[in-house]
């Protein structure tokens, strides 16, 4: 409040009269104060994502024909480039704005254009999975849950925090975004082996320098194209998609479990409008817990919240209850008057498993057992 010029109050108000009429109009007064490169600007701004992406691109370019070669592969590559850009929409302004909060340079924004095309669906088990196609081993070292409910690599918001949290410790232990992201790809346990053999050599140790397998070697030249394209997609005659610079989605709170299908209803969506911003849910039932939320479209939240307060059937079909001692399936679902099979289909158990004593396990609810 305190220090600011009547210019730079101008601006800000010139913002928030475009962000709220979602049009290009400013009032006389005060585009007579702003030249009109920055009101063109600042309008953009409020319009397109590509702006505020393209002021942070900062990474150091790499003296390598490989950026060119990249280029060539991405332009010649039809309509993949422009459809996997298109994919992000839902999920580009959540991840810019995570990269901008930690000072980090934009691009790491469209990793996940490398690591999953965006495809959210892509990815389970052993393999990589999620936006930024995390492996069950980083998975482990991110905190991020694996369970037969739920699979937090697919985790839109955790996901993201846990990539960045790990391309940031990468960066201190590496010093180097190229080595960073390299490490990203390859392990840094690899990269550091690589270093070190380069040291023993008395050799380089930057980025082009190593010795790293064909998929890392090519990995920053690949983003460096693809930042290229962005910078200029005229010249490389890719049609960028007009996605917004403002949120897609909105988190919400899960204080009670939730059948997905009761969300989907209550919030007017189809199943898969809500597994696009879920993804990580394997099962139809969406578990209460402690920072448990799920993720809905900004223009659904006022729909959702409207209907779940006038809502008067059961949010779920199923319940969960604590194993108290070991025993087999078969015996613990005679103890409760279930299905066994549905029962091990529902929490993902394997033939012959014994449940362990504090295990949890969903069951249906007792009016709706099966017939």
């Amino acid at each position: 409040m305190y220090g600011l010029s009547t210019k730079a109050w101008l601006s800000a108000l010139c913002l928030l009269c475009v962000v709220m009429s979602g049009c290009a109009y400013v009032s006389h007064s005060a585009a007579n104060d702003l030249d009109a490169e920055e009101l063109a600007r600042t309008q953009r701004q409020a319009v397109s994502i590509w702006v505020p992406m393209k002021e942070g691109f900062t990474l150091a370019p790499l003296a390598s024909p490989m950026v060119e070669r990249q280029i060539k592969f991405y332009s010649a590559s039809g309509t993949h480039l422009q459809d996997s850009l298109e994919l992000s929409r839902p999920y580009l302004y959540y991840v810019l704005e995570e990269v901008k909060k930690r000072n980090m340079p934009t691009e790491i924004a469209l990793l996940p254009f490398l690591e999953s095309s965006f495809n959210i669906r892509r990815g389970k088990g052993l393999n990589p999975a999620g936006l930024w196609g995390l492996m069950p081993v980083a998975a482990r070292h991110l905190n991020l849950a694996q369970t037969p409910f739920l699979d937090e690599r697919r985790d839109i918001v955790r996901s993201t925090q846990a990539a960045l949290d790990l391309m940031q410790e990468l960066h201190n232990k590496f010093g180097d975004w190229h080595l960073a992201l390299a490490a990203y790809n390859w392990g840094p346990g690899n990269m550091s082996q690589a270093i070190a053999n380069n040291q023993r050599r008395k050799l380089p140790t930057n980025y082009l320098s190593l010795s790293m397998p064909v998929e890392t070697m090519i990995f920053v030249p690949k983003l460096l194209a693809l930042r290229k394209i962005i910078e200029d997609p005229i010249a490389y005659k890719i049609v960028l998609p007009d996605i917004l610079n403002k949120p897609y989605f909105e988190k919400i709170e899960v204080k009670h479990a939730i059948d997905i299908s009761v969300v989907t209803q209550l919030a007017g969506i189809s199943r898969d409008e809500f597994i696009d911003l879920n993804p990580s849910y394997n099962k139809p039932l969406i578990p209460a817990g402690k920072n448990q939320f799920l993720l809905l479209p900004v223009t659904r939240i006022e729909t959702f919240q409207k209907n779940y307060r006038q809502f008067d059937q059961p949010l779920s079909l199923w319940r969960s209850v604590i194993v108290e001692q070991p025993q087999s399936l078969e015996m613990f679902a005679k103890q409760w008057q279930v299905d066994p099979h549905r029962t091990r289909q529902m929490n993902g158990l394997p033939m012959g498993m014994t449940l362990k004593a504090g295990m949890m396990v969903v069951i249906p609810k007792p009016s709706l057992k099966d017939d």
